[in-house]
């Protein structure tokens, strides 16, 4: 290992070869008064003028999934609220789309059933003078006669400035499409929000559902007979007041129509209710509303999510005409308990009656559960259901990682497959986030049919500041198959090296590793007979192809191979840049799996010091030089440096948390990043005390991110970063700041000095400017923030100075079997093997089934260099043994190898 270390003051140094040693990474708010859900008020976007904050992002490819296709087009900017619609080979997307201001409904189109997407752009508006303004729904209809119709349903800006709401159509598979067609029983005073889109399948008629917020909140309904030109009166479904996330759809084999949605009753926790009304006359009456499930906590809001409901999906089975209902429900409502669960429930009396609920995720609920939301419900021709969520049960702590989990059942709901993930690794949930723009928005879709079952989601690439952020993504299962619910979680392989003398457990150019890889059995089932193998999906490495043997696993279970795996990188291989396997999963009477994961290469070259400011050079409450405080929004005292218990005297940067609404930032000189640097280290130590509103919700709340370039707005920092101590611990509420929430912050008590350590990659040859954003909302004041010690580093890493072993008789090589020869082998062979220094040596041979064949060293001394033992094939009663696959296993002061050998006769 070597670096540079810049002079600075005393303590820098230990936090400096701290980063380089790394081997990885209560009160009442009266603007909620229906709880903590960032639904509870519309946001009014101010589609004119508001350029989108960060910069554009580039596109960066995708991979399939296992349960598919899964990918679209790697489109830049943000995507969100994914929606599809298939019909044959044509497959159609909808999505909130911010690559162009003003407009913000876009479409991809698919001609091959969604093997590849083309990007049609954003829907056409009216003469320019209205706005198709997202909250996308994409329905279609298959007439007698004639091509599928697709329908699209937004938001929408009329000429006269109403809040309304509009659908275009395309015939031609979302290749073209005309309208804006205007809901004209939306256009009013009121905002019409959160629409839902279905089409009778017998009639034709559209039948749109909504949120309608005016002087109360009420759902409505309204519906079309010919495309949308024109549309019955509205009818009011609901009581006023507390409800949201309307879902509505036809019965595919007869009149009636069906709607439901999600009713607050109760705040602090918040709980609610599913309320629910049917029509027997194709939408024209409705009957009066009614509680379908009993009084449930709301979700709490997950990790890197900004936004969260417990709103309800529901499809109608073609089969049997029973009705579906998902939803998501937390079993405490508290962050200390479980954050929210997939629920399902039936009926089959046309909504009289509802089966008793039902979860569906695997993940344990009231205690330990991890964040499951945005349920949605489809139904195949042939009756399956299909049900797809964003679950975090794969994260720890405050991670953001995320899956799109699915499920199916056969027999209308009495059974459910295991569910699992349809990506083939997590992704960051956060990354690419930014103002502006919802990330993941309210919802995602599945859509079944012809046996394929779809979904619609928002997909993050891993973090990169010039890389893509959220994108619409469309995940293809033809048909559903029973695939094993086996993962492995990020950063859980273990890692031997060898090929320098060096072996330090990171791997460089030109070295071997033997991979430990722990499995884990997320599902319901328990699996038997796992097998996996190990391939490369990174041009330089390779790995052994060998299948490894898993023991057993029952549901939450985590087992070890019974061989390391082993992979080789080329001595060219680019240090630094992490590599990408594949492990291919199979167990006894499933589909084939697979899942995939990312290893770290390199070691730390040079360490740069680019800012170090301790606050401590001037006098309270001046800033140093090239340090401003702006108030973005509202009015409050400006940031200051300030004597009250700073982490080191005399000085501290410090913001109060006023009873006001305000948005405060303390921004930092610009930082040139040195090309070549692989990473960057942003260091601060922090402490807080502002007002929350619960141990996950804040009301007021800080957060950190940094100008790239000089130009356009915050980068946030969870957004970017690879690595992130001390992360943020809350989900701020939409109206802090001025409608600056709906994203995490810190809030709360903090009585402590905290280190804050962020790592963000790809800022080589870039500038920044640090920046510390304060947002509060109108109400309780709490003490404030103080942010201290604020540094920059620069990290290189490559592939360090690798002495190669040198490989030969009493020459020092790396530990390890170098085979068994000739392999298979009939009779007698010859097990190879290296050492760097003397050692005292155990070899044994093992059965596929673990037993014990025969000891051919119990901890003779062997010398450097290469090294054998004989076998002659016989076990330890001096028996030949049957012809099979065997394992040669080694153990030495140096670790344990392990080879595989054929035995013939």
């Amino acid at each position: 290992m070597r670096f540079r270390l810049l002079t600075a003051r005393p303590a820098l140094a230990a936090r400096l070869a701290l980063a380089l040693s790394a081997t990885s990474l209560v009160s009442t708010s009266p603007t909620l008064a229906a709880g903590p859900s960032s639904e509870t008020t519309p946001v009014i976007p101010a589609f004119d003028a508001v350029p989108l904050e960060g910069q554009p992002r580039t596109a960066r490819p995708y991979f399939p999934g296992p349960l598919g296709t899964l990918g679209t087009l790697e489109l830049a900017n943000i995507q969100s609220e994914c929606t599809v619609a298939a019909s044959g080979s044509q497959v159609v997307i909808g999505f909130n789309d911010f690559r162009v201001s003003g407009n913000f409904s876009g479409v991809l189109y698919s001609t091959d059933g969604g093997t590849t997407f083309t990007d049609f752009g954003q829907l056409p508006t009216a003469g320019g003078t209205t706005a198709v303004n997202g909250d996308p729904v994409v329905a279609v209809y298959n007439p007698p006669i004639g091509p599928p119709t697709f329908y699209y349903a937004s938001l929408y800006r009329n000429a006269l400035g109403q809040n309304s709401l509009c659908v275009h159509k395309s015939t031609d598979g979302g290749a073209s499409w005309s309208g804006p067609f205007e809901v004209t029983s939306a256009s009013s005073a009121d905002f019409a929000d959160k629409e839902w889109l279905t089409v009778d399948p017998e009639t034709g008629r559209i039948h749109i559902s909504w949120s309608s917020f005016g002087a109360t909140v009420t759902i409505r309904t309204t519906h079309s007979d010919d495309g949308g030109l024109t549309w019955s009166p509205a009818v009011t479904l609901s009581s006023p007041n507390s409800v949201q996330g309307s879902s509505i759809a036809a019965d595919p084999n007869g009149p009636n129509v069906y709607a439901a949605w999600r009713r607050i009753v109760a705040t602090g926790p918040t709980q609610a209710r599913i309320n629910f009304s049917r029509s027997t006359d194709n939408g024209v009456t409705w009957s009066a509303e009614a509680d379908v499930t009993p009084t449930f906590f709301h979700v709490v809001p997950p990790y890197g999510f900004d936004r969260f409901n417990s709103f309800p999906s529901i499809a109608v089975n073609p089969v049997d005409g029973g009705i579906e209902l998902v939803y998501a429900a937390s079993a405490t409502g508290q962050p200390t308990g479980d954050f929210g669960d997939i629920l399902y429930s039936r009926s089959t009396d046309a909504g009289l009656t509802w089966s008793p609920a039902l979860r569906l995720n695997a993940d344990v609920g009231a205690g330990a559960g991890r964040p499951q939301c945005f349920p949605s419900v489809s139904c195949d021709p042939s009756g399956r259901i299909d049900v797809v969520w964003y679950d975090e049960s794969i994260g720890e702590g405050v991670s953001d990682l995320t899956d799109l989990f699915t499920t199916y059942s056969a027999d209308f709901g009495a059974t459910w497959s295991s569910p699992v993930a349809a990506n083939p690794k997590p992704f960051p949930n956060e990354s690419g986030n930014n103002f502006s723009a919802p990330h993941q928005g309210d919802y995602l879709q599945a859509f079944s049919a012809g046996g394929v079952s779809y979904a619609g989601f928002a997909f993050m690439v891993d973090p990169l500041p010039t890389g893509s952020g959220a994108d619409a993504m469309v995940s293809v299962n033809a048909p559903p198959l029973d695939r094993p619910s086996l993962r492995v979680r990020p950063g859980s392989a273990g890692i031997t090296d060898s090929g320098c003398l060096a072996n330090d457990g990171r791997l460089v150019a030109g070295e071997t590793g033997l991979l430990d890889i722990p499995v884990e059995n997320y599902g319901t089932v328990g699996y038997a007979g796992i097998q996996a193998t190990l391939s490369s999906l990174t041009a330089g490495v390779t790995a052994d192809g060998t299948p490894r043997n898993y023991p057993n696993l029952d549901p939450g279970d985590t087992g070890l191979q019974d061989v390391p795996f082993s992979i080789a990188l080329d001595p060219a291989y680019p240090c630094g840049t992490p590599l990408r396997l594949r492990l291919t999963l199979t167990a006894a009477g499933n589909d084939p799996n697979f899942v995939e994961f990312t290893l770290p290469t390199g070691v730390f070259a040079i360490g740069s010091l680019l800012l170090d400011e301790s606050f401590d050079g001037v006098a309270a409450p001046a800033l140093p030089a090239g340090w401003t405080s702006s108030v973005q929004g509202g009015t409050n005292t400006p940031w200051v440096t300030t004597t009250t218990t700073p982490a080191t005297p005399p000085n501290a940067a410090f913001i109060p948390d006023p009873a006001v609404m305000t948005f405060m930032q303390l921004e930092g000189p610009s930082v040139a990043i040195p090309a070549g640097t692989t990473f960057v280290e942003l260091h601060f130590d922090t402490r807080y005390t502002m007002e929350q509103q619960d141990a996950r919700n804040a009301f007021d709340a800080g957060s950190f991110g940094y100008q790239l370039d000089g130009l356009g707005g915050t980068h946030f920092a969870s957004a970017d970063a690879i690595e992130f101590d001390h992360r943020y611990t809350h989900y701020v509420v939409r109206s802090s700041g001025g409608s600056r929430g709906d994203r995490s912050g810190y809030s709360g008590v903090q009585p402590d000095y905290a280190h804050v350590r962020i790592r963000i990659p790809g800022l080589a040859g870039h500038t920044i400017k640090p920046r510390w954003h304060f947002t509060a909302d109108a109400a309780d004041a709490a003490v404030g923030w103080w942010v201290d010690n604020v540094q920059v580093l620069g990290i290189t890493m490559d592939c360090g100075t690798c002495t190669p072993v040198a490989v030969g008789p009493g020459g020092p090589v790396p530990f390890g079997l170098l085979g068994v020869r000739p392999n298979p082998m009939r009779g007698s062979g010859a097990v190879e093997f290296g050492l760097p220094r003397p050692l005292p040596v155990y070899a044994e041979v093992i059965s596929v089934d673990g037993r014990l064949v025969r000891t051919l060293s119990r901890g003779q001394l062997f010398g450097p260099g290469r090294n054998r033992l004989d076998w002659d094939g016989r076990d330890g009663s001096g028996r030949a043994v049957p012809a099979g696959v065997y394992w040669v296993a080694l153990r030495s002061a140096e670790g344990v190898a392990r080879a595989r050998v054929v035995v013939l006769h």
